[in-house]
């Protein structure tokens, strides 16, 4: 065993904002479904690593359920931010593992699975691996009735995500089983579908077998999953009349009938508290409460809490935290003690959300704002919640995500010199008695020092993640425009809107567009210089994706999807220097226009081929035939966003082109495309700097007939269980991506998942 690897991935898990880490060794795993297996999905992997964040008990105890309506909440959407945070957690992770020497696959925390049965495995719902099982696994859990994992120190108020790595970590001791539930029925008596008492067939075991030669078997209902998904997946009315017997068929009908009401927080999840933890206090709900530290209301809060504040908020973009007394809010009609009882205190956590430049061409600006919203609402979601937990950790009570309080504070803590920036803010209640305080946080990293201003860049964005990063001239980004002009400009596009929510049968609004290229100087009329940063995602997921014996392309969707979002924070942090140092920038993650948007169950998101010719500009790679960038670190295994800057930066050589020799020799991008998108006859030389790349254009609609609109599965979402295999005759047009769409399934159209040939067939993936 590495137990000095186990230590650091601890550490840097702890460092990360895990409530909980555990490891499993892959053994515990064989008796897991093959098609959902960390041995399926990674059949080399020796450890497991879980970790898990903990839901606000307030958030828990208060909301969702009070007054007898699980479908009425606010501060219970910090779900979200903990799904969010958990993806960032275990990307990072498996980046640190990558960077380390090891192979790691990350796995999304929710959201990627098949809805229905997949070749031999006999499951619906069915996630790449379940999380639930992996923390009994990992020795964080025992399995409780309700089909929760249930923690010691938390009881089932647990989110979870995990990692698959190669490195032999030192495993967590397992939890017995049979300990924490009780099988006391408040999951049975209060569930709002009676998931417990109707179509319930028999026990689930769950038996893993240590080291040792002991199993140790958990037991739980073996629940109908579609009843139990009436209201907290597919969004349906509680309080209507609920089948006797449901099914997909009757929940399609009865959104199709009825239309949806609202998601859910999970009553089984609201009632369940272990016996050792639990205890009534009918003044403050009607159900359990969780035993914990609880402090003095008489004495000042410490210090630390201050001090852990500035550094989450610095973490996560804020730029101001403003601490409001429950009394002053009082004084604007905003009582705090109707959300949580014996609240004192409001914290606000804000940041000037940086608009684009006022040059910059108006279709231009959500590029800009995209990743900028993005990072923005996620980024001061995770200081809200971290900050949240520290204060429970030290007794108090809080409530997250409390946005319905914010317009009581624009006048108490007002911004000056916004300019045309905007205010991106979230609010936290709790019953500290926190002193009434308002400061900035001064992001800087270096800017004291001698460094230049490229080395003061370096260090912002590789502080917050970034492996790359390289400076072209806007003129040379002008000069390849031009030569790519004659060939993209014009090209017909599709932008595809859909009438009916999910879970309804698609109903789609299709407009059709040219592609028109774009120069640095239509972000920002005096661009000087294109800042572009990279960011390696992990390489075992895109070698793995779609591969058996597991068939799981979910950690390669994760890993480009969630590449983004990371790139998104450390490109908001880069504008955010250029800005204190007295210079413009605009953030785009498609700067000269040639993009083509995946689909995934995370939302669209970049393709691999956007900002490759930007990449190649600032010396960071040399062009594919498949039109990625190769890198000689990570191979093709990396993303890219741009800064566009009137900064005067010295700008980086031009890297010569070695590997077209081997795409000549190779063409797996181009012959295992299904769509046959990439168009080796209309190939054209692209000259920068003196060097030339070999272009394949992209027949942009025909590629996103599957990779965007997944018209065939044939791309990687038949992995995902996709049966709908549909071909455009001869060029798309606007009638046939209509007719296809209408016959997209319901179900499963509002997560589509790919893992594109061109990318996960060649042979750099490879690289380490």
């Amino acid at each position: 065993m590495n137990q000095k690897m186990t230590q650091l991935v601890k550490a840097f898990a702890h460092e990360l904002g895990v409530d909980l880490v555990g490891f499993a060794n892959i053994e515990r795993f064989d008796e897991a479904p093959i098609k959902m297996s960390p041995k399926g999905i990674m059949p080399t992997a020796k450890t497991v690593i879980v970790c898990a964040v903990h839901h606000p008990d307030a958030t828990i105890e208060l909301e969702g359920g009070l007054k007898g309506d699980s479908q009425i909440f606010e501060s219970y959407r910090v779900q979200y931010t903990m799904n969010a945070k958990l993806d960032h957690i275990s990307f990072r992770i498996a980046h640190f593992l990558e960077q380390s020497g090891f192979n790691a696959v990350p796995i999304v925390s929710s959201n990627i699975w098949r809805y229905r049965n997949y070749k031999e495995l006999d499951a619906v719902f069915s996630p790449d691996m379940s999380h639930i099982y992996a923390s009994v696994c990992a020795g964080l859990c025992e399995m409780g009735w309700n089909g929760l994992a249930l923690s010691p120190e938390y009881g089932p108020r647990n989110r979870f995500v995990s990692i698959i790595t190669d490195a032999e970590l030192e495993p967590t001791p397992l939890l017995p089983g049979g300990t924490l539930c009780d099988m006391c029925g408040e999951c049975i008596r209060c569930c709002p579908t009676d998931a417990y008492r109707k179509e319930v067939n028999g026990v689930n075991y769950l038996n893993i077998k240590d080291r040792d030669g002991k199993v140790y078997t958990h037991k739980f209902a073996n629940k109908n999953l579609w009843r139990c998904a009436w209201g907290e997946h597919f969004d349906l009315d509680l309080d209507d009349e609920i089948p006797d017997v449901v099914t997909e068929k009757e929940i399609v009908d009865r959104c199709i009938k009825k239309g949806k009401r609202g998601g859910e927080m999970g009553v089984c999840l609201k009632v369940c508290v272990p016996k050792n933890r639990r205890y009534k206090d009918e003044a403050y709900s009607p159900f359990y409460r969780r035993r914990r530290l609880i402090a003095d209301p008489n004495l000042p809060v410490s210090r630390e809490v201050y001090d852990r504040m500035s550094r989450f908020g610095l973490q996560y973009h804020a730029d101001r935290i403003s601490i409001l007394s429950a009394a002053a809010l009082k004084e604007k009609g905003c009582d705090l003690t109707e959300k949580l009882p014996e609240a004192k205190s409001l914290v606000v956590i804000s940041a000037k959300a940086p608009a684009a430049d006022k040059t910059t061409r108006e279709d231009l600006k959500t590029k800009h704002r995209a990743p900028v919203d993005h990072t923005m609402k996620y980024g001061l979601r995770f200081a809200c919640y971290d900050i949240g937990r520290t204060l429970e950790k030290m007794g108090y009570s809080v409530l997250p995500d409390m946005t319905s309080i914010l317009p009581a504070t624009q006048e108490l803590i007002a911004w000056t010199d916004l300019g045309d920036d905007s205010v991106s803010a979230v609010g936290l209640i709790t019953d500290a008695p926190l002193e009434e305080r308002d400061w900035m946080l001064a992001q800087t990293v270096g800017e004291d020092s001698d460094h230049s201003l490229k080395e003061i860049l370096w260090e912002t964005v590789s502080a917050y993640g970034a492996d790359l990063m390289g400076v072209a001239p806007a003129e040379r980004i002008d000069n390849i425009v031009k030569q790519l002009r004659p060939l993209k400009d014009g090209e017909p596009l599709f932008d595809v809107k859909d009438k009916n929510g999910i879970t309804m049968p698609f109903d789609p609004v299709i407009t059709e567009t040219a592609r028109k290229l774009t120069v640095p100087s239509d972000y920002l009329k005096d661009a000087k210089n294109v800042l572009v940063i990279g960011l390696a995602y992990s390489g075992e997921a895109a070698r793995r994706a779609g591969r058996e014996p597991a068939e799981a392309v979910g950690p390669f969707i994760f890993s480009q999807s969630q590449a983004q979002n990371e790139l998104s924070m450390i490109g908001v942090e880069a504008v955010k220097a250029l800005r204190r140092a007295g210079y413009k920038a605009v953030l785009s993650r498609d700067l000269i226009g040639m993009g083509s948007p995946i689909a995934s169950p995370r939302g669209e998101y970049s393709s691999p081929f956007d900002c490759a010719f930007e990449a190649v500009a600032a010396g960071l790679g040399d062009l594919t035939y498949s039109g990625t960038v190769n890198t000689e670190k990570y191979g093709v295994n990396q993303r890219f966003i741009c800064v566009v800057t009137d900064a005067p930066l010295e700008a980086d050589a031009v890297k010569p082109n070695v590997i077209q020799a081997k795409c000549e020799s190779c063409k797996n991008c181009i012959l295992s495309c299904p769509m046959k998108a990439l168009e080796a006859k209309n190939a054209v030389t692209v000259e920068v700097e003196g060097n030339s790349f070999l272009y394949i254009p992209l027949d942009t609609a025909t590629c996103q007939w599957a990779s965007r609109y997944v018209l065939t599965g044939a791309d990687g979402d038949d992995c995902l269980g996709n049966t709908l295999n549909l071909m455009p005759n001869g060029k798309v047009t606007v009638e046939q991506l209509d007719a296809g769409l209408r016959q997209r399934d319901p179900i499963t159209k509002f997560r589509p998942g790919n893992a594109e040939k061109c990318v996960t067939e060649c042979p750099l993936i490879f690289r380490k």
